[in-house]
């Protein structure tokens, strides 16, 4: 978790007990990152502790909770190839840590001691922790889900506490075998707000990101009804003149939309992998990794994915020197690294934070056609020395696809520097818009 200063809302990182992040949101149970976490094939199952389904004192009254909790799952099992079979239970605590569980998955919010236990000193911090049980193959036979007993829990979006389904959606994608995703939109990235980021409700999470979509589904295949499905792209950077082994995110975009479809981190090699892409036209970018990086960001190329085939890039990064970087997204005066929830056919005045961020000197863009920046709109804004913010008015399209976007900080020699999926489009609504845009016919 950064340092928070005094302009950041104070966020709260979602984590996985024993995991750190790896490539491709993937847990491995090996050094090598060969044995994938995973579940055999078959119904998975879920065992919901009566501290939920009774009157708990840290979920608000009239909470649908059994409602999140199904509909969380159901997320997942619309996006791949997975089946969930859910049961309830006088269980409160989560098994113990060790080599074995007791082969019950329990979601619950008790304050037993092993639950207290996974969070140590930090509780105020972080809303909810996975514990996973695997055997020698990676094949998971428990993943114990503890939502934190010192935090509030909603349903209805209730300003100050965490939503309980987006909290569920992300934790039951450590269950499967899922870890943070470099993707700033996504379910599975690392940060959650609670309910009144942006003075909005923090429903973003109850869905999932392409990112996620391929993540699982790199597990666990597609459902039979997706004939699209699916295509793998692997790869390696080199770095030219580099005296120093740079680790990179690499992330794919729609070539026509410009939406992220997915996002990777490079091994120690530089060697990627993307799987569970559907066919399509992909555009490939690069761009270092890392609070600091001072690399510019460099686009791979375009790439066809077939259903069924294997994609090869090997690529060498010029790794052209940079001093400026963008790391948040803000909205309503507030900036954080969570991404900003906006709605086709209209305008919001957009906050970005950074390192030498000048509206001046650099240019603010997009990969997306459906979005655009009202000329003269760049403002520069005093937020203190430890970050630079500037603002602008942003349009997006009527027939703009929901979905993760990125937009990119440019300086005058040309060097960029992504937010990647910094901006996502929603189906909730963000009443904070400046004004209704009025379609127009495109060719």
């Amino acid at each position: 978790m950064p340092k928070p200063i005094k302009i950041f809302l104070v966020l709260f990182a979602l984590l996985s007990l024993n995991f750190s992040a790896a490539a491709y949101a993937l847990q491995f149970t090996d050094a090598s990152k060969t044995v994938r976490l995973r579940w055999k094939k078959g119904k998975i199952p879920v065992a919901l502790s009566t501290s939920l389904i009774l009157q708990s004192p840290n979920i608000l009254p009239q909470s649908d909770v059994e409602g999140a909790v199904r509909r969380s799952l159901e997320t997942w099992e619309q996006a791949a190839d997975i089946k969930f079979e859910i049961i309830s239970t006088d269980k409160q605590a989560v098994s113990p840590s060790g080599n074995y569980g007791d082969g019950i998955s329990l979601i619950t919010i008790a304050q037993t001691p092993e639950n207290l236990l996974l969070f140590g000193n930090t509780t105020d911090e972080i809303s909810a922790q996975t514990r996973t049980f695997y055997n020698q193959k990676g094949f998971i036979s428990e993943a114990d889900i503890v939502l934190n007993p010192y935090q509030q829990f909603s349903t209805d979006g209730t300003l100050g506490t965490y939503d309980l389904e987006a909290t569920l959606t992300h934790e039951i994608g450590h269950l499967l075998g899922l870890e943070h995703s470099p993707v700033l939109g996504a379910t599975m990235q690392s940060r959650q707000g609670k309910n009144g980021v942006y003075n909005l409700s923090a429903f973003a999470s109850r869905t999932l990101a392409e990112d996620d979509i391929t993540g699982i589904r790199a597990l666990y295949g597609a459902k039979n009804t997706e004939d699209n499905c699916c295509g793998t792209v692997i790869g390696r950077i080199t770095q030219a003149k580099s005296k120093t082994i740079r680790k990179f995110q690499i992330w794919a975009e729609d070539a026509d939309s410009g939406r992220v479809i997915s996002g990777v981190l490079t091994s120690p090699d530089g060697s990627f992998r993307f799987e569970g892409l559907e066919a399509g036209s992909y555009r490939f970018y690069a761009q270092e990794d890392g609070k600091a990086d001072t690399a510019a960001a460099e686009e791979l190329g375009g790439f066809e994915v077939v259903k069924g085939k294997t994609v090869s890039i090997t690529k060498k990064v010029k790794t052209s020197e940079k001093n400026f970087s963008v790391r948040y997204a803000g909205f309503n005066g507030q900036i954080s690294d969570l991404a900003v929830p906006l709605n086709g056919g209209k305008s919001y005045l957009i906050y970005i934070g950074g390192k030498n961020l000048d509206a001046e000197n650099l240019k603010i863009g997009f990969n997306s056609p459906h979005f655009s920046i009202t000329p003269d709109s760049i403002t520069s804004h005093d937020f203190g020395s430890e970050v630079s913010v500037v603002s602008f008015e942003i349009k997006i399209d009527a027939d703009a696809p929901t979905g993760e976007y990125s937009l990119f900080v440019k300086s005058q020699n040309g060097s960029k520097h992504f937010l990647v999926g910094g901006l996502a489009v929603e189906n909730f609504l963000n009443p904070w818009n400046s004004y209704v845009l009025t379609p127009v016919n495109k060719e």
